[in-house]
């Protein structure tokens, strides 16, 4: 347990310190300057403070809410209903998943922008409309995205758990009188509280952090929140470290705040409902009802998925975006992205760093997370703790932070740019997400399961293997899958430590996107990633075939 603390500790804890110790110098931690408390002062004396830590509470607790009803929806259709083609649903929301984060709000402004394909379409539907009827830049338009792309990444989360659900709780419930929606209410929903809850404050707090979305949709129209504030801060001339640094500490106290909250929460609750003894998952018997849900989930992934993507492909072969047509149709794009060294060797160094990410990091977070739940060693709860830190400081500040300690503050300057580093940092990054992903599926193992296989003469590591990670394969499949998702898509976390020749892809298209008259380039690289994502999620149902259906997140 020490060892293991004081690994986490240099890993995830002295970056965060990095990051506290910048906010009292000018310039960052290493700069030969005084000590001074000039950041926070100059951070809570300014006039937009309050209002934009107030508008950042609001917009990111009502989305993480509605994302949260949207993800149980799917999840319990799915996993817990006879609806029909249950199967299609569950492959379009993992779509949703994997559409890449900056071209998915891209294709948005193709769609509902002032010029969006949309907007055309309404006002040549209903002549007496005067001006576009549909403004994706505002509060609408930022909570609209969010709330079609998070909802997977939630359901992504839960959705092991409610497969791993005896189905004889709820089939006692009805037994009882209770109906459909009082069970799900008082049974299902009660008894997946760890699952649901890491799930909500999973997504609360990378909405909290979110930036993509808040800095093209709400910028340009004066809708100001925390990440774009900090941004501005060390981004902007003339560059005030110190004051974004502060900025962060409120977030961390946040952070700290939500991890009370879900110990509090759960302290002295049993969710139990894998043991030993008989267990059953059924469906339940919808009757009509089967078609209203299925007709919901089809809405969404025709507004999420099909919508979206169908925006994106469509730019790749226009001349320029916005403007569609015949005349315009063009695959110089698709050729320059698939002759261009520089485009191949991103993808190929994307790869290489998320499928390092994946594999490694899972293995530390089931451990860890192992540690956490299933032990009574001490110093647990510590650990549990740091594991959340990462989630305390938006990205482009752990960013700095990982910078400062692991190049700055250290001999290790020659990791700078290094694959290496990428790895390590991505590893770092995900570890709250990864951790959570375990959490639910290890509240929900009884301890009789490994209780009997230790008494059969079993030691810890054959009954680990042989016992808890069979159970938990469908969470660490998916939390593989994403990690590896998320691992091919960041940019704000590695935005500072790449090199020239470890480029990834999602820095490739931020530069086209940049770059004015390269953006369609950046949609076109954008599905080209998609794609690539998604052939990976076609060779993980594969060997979920081949495993005989044993990995039940796919």
């Amino acid at each position: 347990m020490v060892a293991l603390i004081l690994l986490l500790g240099v890993l995830i804890v002295y970056p965060l310190v990095m990051v506290i110790f910048g906010s009292f110098k000018a310039g960052g931690p290493f700069v030969d300057a005084p000590f001074t408390i000039q950041g926070y002062q100059d951070a809570f004396s300014h006039p937009l403070t309050g209002q934009i830590l107030w508008t950042t509470l609001w917009l990111g607790i009502v989305r993480a809410v509605l994302c949260l009803v949207i993800a149980i929806g799917l999840a319990w259709i799915v996993t817990r209903t006879d609806t029909p083609w249950r199967q299609f649903i569950e492959t379009a929301v993992w779509v949703a998943l994997f559409l890449p984060y900056l071209p998915y709000v891209i294709s948005w402004i193709l769609l509902a922008g002032p010029n969006g394909l949309l907007n055309i379409a309404l006002m040549n539907i209903f002549p007496w409309l005067e001006s576009p009827p549909l403004n994706i830049f505002s509060y609408g338009g930022m909570i609209w995205v969010t709330i079609l792309k998070w909802p997977a990444v939630i359901f992504l989360l839960i959705t092991p758990a409610f497969r791993g659900m005896d189905a004889s709780l709820e089939e006692s419930s009805k037994m009882s009188g209770a109906g459909t929606l009082t069970t799900l209410h008082r049974v299902t929903l009660p008894v997946l509280a760890p699952a649901l809850l890491a799930g909500f404050v999973y997504a609360l707090i990378r909405i909290f952090e979110s930036f993509e979305i808040e800095m093209l949709l709400g910028f340009s129209e004066g809708i100001f929140v925390f990440t774009t504030r900090v941004y501005m801060l060390i981004t902007h001339a003339p560059t005030d470290y110190p004051q974004g640094m502060a900025l962060s500490s409120v977030f961390l106290l946040l952070i700290l705040g939500l991890i009370l909250l879900q110990w509090r929460l759960l302290r002295g609750k049993q969710f139990t409902t894998v043991t030993g003894r008989g267990f059953a998952t059924r469906v339940a018997r919808l009757g009509r009802l089967r078609y209203l849900t299925l007709g919901l989930a089809l809405s969404y992934i025709f507004v999420g998925v099909i919508m979206p993507l169908a925006a994106m492909v469509a730019s790749s072969f226009q001349e320029t975006l916005g403007f569609y047509g015949l005349e315009t149709f063009t695959v110089r794009h698709w050729q320059y992205t698939f002759s261009h060294p520089m485009v191949l060797d991103a993808i190929k160094n994307s790869l290489v760093m998320s499928v390092s990410t994946a594999t490694f990091g899972v293995i530390a977070y089931v451990l860890v997370t192992y540690i956490v739940i299933k032990t009574k060693l001490w110093g647990r709860k510590v650990v549990d703790v740091i594991s959340w830190l990462p989630w305390g400081v938006p990205g482009m500040v752990l960013a700095l932070g990982l910078l400062w300690a692991y190049i700055g503050g250290l001999p290790f300057k020659f990791l700078y740019g290094s694959m290496f580093l990428l790895i390590l940092v991505n590893v770092v990054v995900y570890f709250p997400f990864g951790c959570r992903v375990m959490t639910g599926p290890l509240y929900q193992l009884g301890k009789e399961l490994e209780e009997s296989s230790r008494v059969l003469g079993a030691s810890w590591l054959q009954t680990f293997r042989h016992v808890v990670i069979p159970i938990m394969a469908p969470s660490i499949v998916a939390a593989w899958v994403v990690i590896f998702m998320l691992a091919m898509t960041v940019l704000t976390t590695i935005v500072f430590l790449f090199g020239p020749t470890t480029m990834p892809i999602s820095a490739l298209i931020f530069d086209f996107w940049l770059g004015g008259h390269e953006k369609v380039k950046a949609v076109t690289v954008g599905v080209l990633l998609t794609f690539v994502i998604l052939l990976f999620a076609l060779v993980g149902r594969w060997i979920a075939n081949k495993a005989g259906g044993k990995f039940t997140a796919f």
